[in-house]
């Protein structure tokens, strides 16, 4: 027995050690820098804010508005999906994980693709309708909003829909019976039981949306600018590390009280399924009631499908000749911008792959270490809600003040601290399903607690670890930021090479990249519906 706690005590020393290094010293760095000049610094910091008091409005105004779109978004849709049963209706879920695997900067692509001044919808207007001038859809806090909406929507329709199929029944049926009408039985019985999964849903999606890097870089420019941009400016424009650090921490002061929620909320949202659920009824879809249903599933698909359709269609049309063609994918294999992009873009495929699968391994293995064994402190809860609130441009900071750039090591250990939420959730509520009378029985027979772990848990736990290895690999790949503020022109991934591509005004070459770029992120998306089956992924 003592060779077991020697072994569980030295596996969480080695997740406080990770974190310790990887994850509080860096945010002790950017802090320490952003007091180390003192009052002078935190002068020029006001003076910063006084003269760009948009930044504060623009991060919250988008956040909160881009929060209430992709509530409104995702309610109906968390709807159709708990309370009908229809066919398809779990390739319509399984879409739900396109934000994790559709990385921020194709959704740029795809919407100037579609929403552009000569995207789809202008064209039309123009050819169609006779409209001489472009509507301006996309550029600006509108576009911002839409991009957001649906990079974040499904995020609230997972969990709802999740939270609305394990609802107890035996209370709507006792309110029913005492004469409450469904209006009533909704709002006094439902919702109450809906709002930990819509709070801690609502509360992601703020922080992703306050957080969002890629997103407002392209589609806002200076006028929209967020804390994020700024802080990204202000380190890699004008060298002003004290005043980025400074708007790092504002920032993570902002987030860490949001974060906290979320995770408050998770953990009543993450209740075990109730054993007395109702039952989905079958759509149909010749009543009125479920026309509009259908109308819901049908409207959800096209906003999330259509930007991919628009990516792989663009790649392979030529729009000056009017035909398919292979011209985009011969600009990405024999590239003639070597110099001007700095990479190949065989390299950059590469460099991604390897990214991806040195920082899935290690975000699962701490995910499953943080997940074993708990104790009444769970410090990986503290880690959990701190990783969720800090920013990539501020974590990409601290890297940059305690190891330097140009290390593709310290880039995999980054994507893994933000994908170490996400294995850390799925691992953790594989082992909350193991029943404990397994556990005990085991124990009783003499099994000790790696035999435990060995015979009794990784067995039920097994395609939950490949689904955190999968999610992980796809978060990793199709992450922006932090690589371009850390790999000083030497690991340039499939995201900053697509990036480049956009600034060079390359449009078609990106999106065939893209095209690249996202059909290795569907191969994980394949293995996460693959290995989480019928069980719910978060």
């Amino acid at each position: 027995m003592g060779k077991n706690n020697a072994i569980w005590i030295s596996a969480k020393l080695l997740l406080g050690l990770f974190f310790f290094f990887f994850f509080l010293y860096p945010l002790l760095l950017v802090l320490s820098r952003a007091v180390s000049s003192g009052f002078e610094t935190f002068a020029l910091f006001i003076e910063v804010l006084l003269k760009n008091d948009f930044l504060l409005w623009n991060s919250f105004s988008q956040a909160v508005i881009s929060t209430l779109f992709a509530v409104l978004v995702g309610l109906p849709m968390a709807y159709v999906l708990a309370r009908r049963d229809f066919p398809g209706k779990k390739v319509v879920k399984s879409l739900s994980l396109i934000p994790f695997v559709f990385p921020s900067i194709l959704v740029v692509i795809s919407f100037v693709i579609i929403f552009g001044n000569n995207g789809w919808i202008n064209l039309f207007l123009k050819d169609f309708l006779g409209f001489e001038e472009h509507i301006q859809f996309l550029y600006g806090f509108s576009g911002i909003i839409l991009a957001h909406t649906f990079y974040n929507f499904p995020i609230v329709m997972r969990f709802v829909s999740n939270a609305w199929e394990n609802t107890d029944k035996t209370m709507k049926e006792t309110a029913k019976t005492l004469g409450a009408n469904k209006f009533q039985v909704f709002l006094n019985v439902t919702l109450p039981q809906l709002i930990p999964s819509l709070a801690a849903s609502a509360s992601l999606v703020f922080i992703y949306t306050f957080m969002s890097f890629a997103i407002v870089l392209t589609l806002g420019g200076l006028q929209f600018s967020t804390f994020e941009v700024e802080i990204y400016r202000q380190i890699t424009r004008n060298f002003n590390f004290e005043v980025g650090a400074l708007l790092a921490f504002f920032q993570f002061l902002i987030l860490s009280i949001v974060g906290y929620g979320y995770i408050y909320f998770s953990k009543k949202y993450a209740i075990k399924s109730s054993l007395n659920t109702e039952k989905p009824e079958k759509l149909n879809f010749n009543s009125l009631k479920g026309f509009f249903e259908s109308l819901i599933i049908l409207a959800g698909i096209i906003f999330i499908v259509l930007p991919l359709i628009s990516l792989v269609f663009f790649a392979f049309f030529d729009q000056k000749l009017g035909e398919f063609s292979l011209k985009a994918f011969e600009k990405i294999i024999f590239p003639s911008n070597v110099s001007l992009l700095g990479t190949t873009p065989l390299l950059s495929i590469v460099y991604s792959l390897i990214l991806a699968f040195v920082s899935s391994i290690v975000a699962t293995f701490f995910g499953l270490i943080a997940s074993l064994k708990q104790t009444r402190v769970r410090f990986s809860e503290v880690f959990l809600s701190a990783s969720v609130a800090v920013s990539v441009i501020t974590l990409g900071l601290g890297y940059w003040l305690g190891f330097g750039t140009g290390q593709l090591w310290i880039i995999a250990i980054g994507h893994a601290i933000f994908a170490f939420p996400f294995a850390f959730r799925i691992i953790n509520n594989a082992l909350s399903r193991i029943d404990s009378e397994s556990l005990d029985a085991a124990k009783t027979l003499g099994a000790n607690e790696l035999q435990v772990f060995r015979f009794v848990q990784f067995p039920r736990i097994k395609n939950s670890l490949l689904v955190s290895l999968a999610l992980s690999f796809a978060v990793s790949l199709g992450e922006l930021g932090l690589v371009l503020l850390l790999y000083d022109g030497i690991y340039a991934t499939m995201p900053v090479y697509i990036y480049r591509l956009l600034t060079t005004f390359d449009l078609f070459a990106a999106a065939a990249m893209g095209v690249v770029l996202i059909s290795i992120s569907f191969l994980s998306f394949y293995a996460i519906e693959y290995f989480s089956k019928d069980e719910s992924v978060f």
